[in-house]
C-alpha cells in the first residue's frame, strides 16, 4: 500500500473519523433503506443471496472509486502546491 492509500484508510493518523452527513444525503439514505426493505420483502432466499452479492460488489466498486478519487485529488493538490512554490 502506498502512502496516499494509507492516508485515505486512516493508517497514518489513526483517530476516530467523524463524517457529517448533510440533509440531502440523509434523506437519500433513508429512501435507499426504505426501498431496499420493500424489495427484499418480495424476494426468495436465493434472490436475497444474489442481491447481497450484488450489494457487496457495488460496495467494493464504490470503495475503489472513492479511494482513487481521493488519491487523484491529493495528487492534484500537491501539483498545485509545487506549481505555486516554483512560480
Amino acid at each position: 500500500m502506498d502512502t496516499l492509500e494509507d492516508l485515505y484508510y486512516g493508517n497514518l493518523f489513526p483517530h476516530k473519523k467523524c463524517a457529517k452527513l448533510d440533509d440531502e444525503v440523509k434523506e437519500l439514505l433513508k429512501l435507499l433503506n426504505r426501498n431496499e426493505e420493500k424489495l427484499t420483502a418480495t424476494l426468495t432466499e436465493s434472490q436475497k443471496e444474489t442481491f447481497e452479492k450484488y450489494k457487496d460488489c457495488n460496495r467494493e466498486i464504490s470503495e475503489i472509486s472513492e479511494r482513487d478519487a481521493f488519491i487523484n485529488g491529493f495528487r492534484l493538490g500537491a501539483r498545485i502546491i509545487i506549481d505555486v512554490v516554483n512560480n
